[in-house]
């Protein structure tokens, strides 16, 4: 199977990517004020959600199973 990088378009960069990451570095801040975390914890937070797009992850691996099924 021929797997290809994916590249985004310049509008998906310019306006949907950066778009989605500066709500979710505003929701991040938001969050570790109201909780009074350490930057630490953030970046565990993030560690934790990225595994679940780790292609490799059980998650993934589930739905993959899923979708065959089908």
């Amino acid at each position: 199977m021929n797997k290809q990088k994916w590249i985004p378009t310049n509008y998906q960069k310019d306006r949907l990517i950066s778009c989605t990451k500066r709500y979710i570095y505003q929701k991040l801040n938001e969050l570790q004020k109201e909780i009074e975390c350490p930057n630490e914890f953030i970046f565990d937070f993030i560690k934790d959600i990225q595994q679940d797009w780790d292609s490799n992850s059980y998650k993934l691996k589930a739905e993959n199973l899923q979708k065959n099924q089908l």
